[in-house]
């Protein structure tokens, strides 16, 4: 669990993190908690804290990263702002590790845009499934959402039942899962098909900018 609440959250006392651990301590839910509020803490994180966490637990890992989100990104506590692209530059030495089995569960506002992350012609191997949010989320929805979540899919049901039970725990039914399969399916497929007119743009966008240079 990776979470890096806005200075705000932190002056109010308002994280999610706080809750969930203590859920996951009562349902006997192996986890470690990494309060970040940079890049570089994020790299500590999924570094020297995730190896102390793996040897620790001696488990697979699930990622859940808490911060405050959009279509294009999440932000830090230092509000920093994380691009997708960024952002799956930093998962992908676990995602390498992982080899297609990483589940990642996005709480945040707009979390499903991180579908994004596996949406690329690549070789690179992609995450297993991505839980998330479509829309702008209450932290307070979010927190008993994925309470719900994690008890269940630990209790061994199916992910998307897991999912289903979000929405009715919550009250909103924007939750959503992702499989990165589909999702990098769907990339590929997409590109391809628009393709030239994507190369098109470019060319257009290229001429517009040396317009402007010689203006």
């Amino acid at each position: 669990m990776i979470e890096s609440p806005s200075s705000l959250d932190l002056l109010d006392d308002r994280t999610e993190g706080r809750v969930l651990k203590e859920t996951l301590k009562i349902a006997g839910i192996p986890y470690w908690y990494s309060l970040v509020s940079d890049r570089r803490m994020i790299q500590e994180a999924l570094g020297n804290r995730l190896l102390e966490a793996c040897r620790y637990h001696n488990k697979l890992p699930i990622l859940h990263l808490s911060m405050h989100g959009s279509e294009e990104g999440v932000t830090l506590t230092n509000d920093e702002f994380i691009s997708w692209s960024d952002l799956r530059e930093e998962l992908l030495p676990l995602i390498r590790a992982m080899d297609g089995s990483l589940l990642v569960c996005m709480s945040s506002c707009f979390g499903t845009s991180g579908c994004r992350m596996a949406m690329y012609e690549d070789d690179e191997p992609h995450f297993w499934a991505l839980v998330g949010n479509s829309e702008s989320a209450l932290w307070s929805d979010a927190a008993i959402a994925y309470a719900s979540f994690y008890h269940l899919f630990f209790k061994g049901l199916k992910i998307e039942v897991c999912v289903e039970s979000m929405k009715v725990a919550s009250g909103d039914h924007n939750f959503m899962l992702f499989m990165g399969d589909k999702m990098k399916a769907y990339g590929e497929t997409y590109v391809k098909e628009r393709r030239q007119e994507l190369v098109q743009n470019v060319e257009r966008a290229a001429d517009e900018t040396i317009r402007k240079s010689r203006t």
